[in-house]
């Protein structure tokens, strides 16, 4: 069902679906930078019992703002009340998963310090460098030349915000790294993995030969496979 909710003033726009007999996880999705709601994969996880919850970021498609004006602390934000209003919906005791593409994996494993996450599964995760956390975002994107040699550095997680988040978090990870990407380094989920103290805890997957985006209706088939094996398998 169509759900909207207030972040900041902003009125932001998503959707829940809720599972005939709900599973004891609910799941959470945050697009990537200027992306869409992966509906196809929340649906798949709902047939299978998992209520899911998708929103459009602050000044993207149909929720409020303008993108030029937000920074990436004001998406972190919008990540923790979407947060709250899944919590609200499913109760207390439901655990409640994050799964993340792209900049919206950056924002999950920042949300992993503000609130209670069961699992992360993070697809073509990407990174930032701290500065300019709390600036405008999109002239950022626009003008970070030398972004992708950054990303393309072995960093550790003393080094950086959301590598520090994740060396923290004590919780289930999945990384799934496009074989052929070309928007985020390699170099970047690898930062993510070895950033990880306990590694029976990852799960690290590679889509041979895909791109950045799930253009193609094999490619969002492969990754929602991928997706719905390894969130059944923790949550069983």
């Amino acid at each position: 069902m169509k759900i909207n909710f207030t972040s900041d003033g902003y009125k932001l726009a998503g959707n829940l679906f809720v599972a005939e007999q709900p599973k004891n996880l609910a799941l959470l999705f945050i697009q990537g930078w200027t992306g869409h709601q992966n509906i196809p994969a929340a649906e798949a996880l709902t047939r299978l019992g998992y209520t899911t919850m998708l929103y459009d970021m602050r000044g993207n498609r149909e929720s409020e703002g303008s993108l030029a004006d937000f920074s990436r602390a004001d998406f972190v934000h919008d990540a923790a009340v979407a947060y709250d209003f899944l919590r609200d919906h499913v109760g207390a005791d439901v655990p409640i998963g994050v799964i993340g593409s792209s900049f919206g994996s950056y924002s999950a494993i920042l949300l992993s310090k503000e609130r209670d996450i069961y699992c992360l599964s993070l697809r073509v995760p990407a990174n930032y460098p701290d500065n300019g956390f709390n600036e405008p975002e999109l002239n950022q994107h626009r003008d970070r030349a030398d972004y992708f040699d950054w990303c393309a550095k072995p960093l550790n997680y003393t080094q950086n915000y959301a590598l520090a988040a994740l060396h923290n978090y004590g919780g289930l990870v999945h990384i799934v790294e496009a074989g052929a990407d070309e928007e985020v380094a390699q170099q970047t989920p690898k930062n993510y993995a070895d950033a990880i103290v306990d590694k029976t805890k990852l799960t690290y997957e590679v889509m041979p030969e895909a791109p950045h985006s799930l253009k193609t209706p094999d490619l969002q088939a492969n990754y929602t496979k991928r997706l719905t094996t390894w969130v059944s398998r923790i949550s069983t």
